[in-house]
């Protein structure tokens, strides 16, 4: 049996990233980020899963490096 992972709209989306709505929604105009769905009105859906991988890749190319 396949379940379907749940969505997050874009407000909590932005929060879970620390970015404001206007932020995630440029970087999506930009191609930076790509939500995972859109529903029947257009309103962008993101994974819980997803969300994490790009807070994982913000994460590792701003660490600093390691000599």
């Amino acid at each position: 049996m396949m379940t379907m992972e749940s969505t997050l709209g874009v407000g909590h989306a932005a929060k879970l990233l620390g970015l404001t709505v206007k932020t995630l929604q440029r970087r999506e105009r930009e191609k930076r980020l790509v939500s995972a769905a859109s529903t029947a009105s257009n309103r962008r859906r993101y994974t819980e899963s997803h969300l994490r991988t790009v807070l994982e890749n913000k994460h590792a190319t701003s660490a600093p490096d390691q000599d």
